[in-house]
């Protein structure tokens, strides 16, 4: 059966002072293999490609680094849903995954993402977590490792060791992050395990982070700056003890 192919790129979570993290969408009339779908990504060089087909008016997604398939990508989510959003006229579309319904409306001239608020262990209890007590304010897990750092300086100023990132055994990726003010957090998000040893701009590093700064900062919504090279800027905001919305601008390239 021959396979129609049609992709965009887009910059996502982007601001006056934020680039924001690129991604390609690419909408398929039906499924390929995971190694077409991988080739695919290769091909088009981006950190994220989204890959979405629609059947029989259910859309599904799936998310491609380059070295693989990966769980719920925010911002390659957010990027499929203004492509979606922009090609068929709509205001709001849900996808399907395998992790779950992904929830992308237009707002303005921002989009939301509705994803799941994780609950957090405390402290991390993994010997992995172990070489970061001594430089941390707190310590927790969820998918992730979370290393709460005291100053934004600190966070700008860490330096992960790849190598032993990547080898973690129990969790997807390690976020230093800290305060910024008394309505906001910073964050930095490294991911080798996975292909992107710093990743640019991350969504669903907010399930972790922003159930966290919620608490500490006793508000229910919060501005987040990530600290990567190029920057990454989106709110974030509680509906319930399951579930947060982001907001941010995408910008089609």
């Amino acid at each position: 059966m021959e396979c129609i192919i049609k992709s965009v790129i887009c910059d996502v979570f982007v601001s006056n002072s934020a680039s924001g993290n690129p991604a390609s969408v690419v909408e398929l009339d039906v499924w390929i293999s995971d190694n077409e779908l991988l080739s695919i990504t290769k091909t088009l060089k981006q950190p994220i490609t989204a890959f979405v087909v629609n059947a029989l008016g259910t859309y599904y997604i799936r998310w491609f680094s380059l070295s693989g398939e990966i769980n719920l990508c925010g911002h390659g989510s957010l990027a499929a849903g203004a492509v979606m959003l922009a090609r068929y006229s709509m205001q709001e579309i849900n996808f399907q995954s395998q992790y779950g319904q992904v929830s992308i409306a237009k707002v303005s001239d921002d989009y939301s993402i509705v994803l799941p608020s994780w609950p957090a262990t405390f402290p991390a209890k993994y010997e992995e977590a172990t070489k970061y007590i001594s430089e941390s304010t707190d310590l927790f897990s969820t998918r992730d490792l979370v290393v709460v750092l005291s100053s934004i300086e600190s966070v700008k100023n860490f330096k992960p060791d790849y190598e032993k990132v990547a080898r973690m055994k129990v969790h997807h990726a390690l976020v230093v992050t800290a305060q910024d003010g008394d309505s906001g957090y910073v964050l930095r998000y490294f991911a080798p395990k996975i292909g992107i040893d710093e990743d640019i701009a991350t969504g669903s590093a907010q399930c972790s982070l922003a159930p966290y700064w919620f608490a500490r900062l006793v508000r229910k919504r919060l501005q987040v700056n990530q600290l990567s090279q190029a920057g990454g800027y989106f709110e974030v905001e509680k509906l319930s003890e399951h579930s947060i919305k982001l907001l941010a601008k995408v910008n089609f390239q």
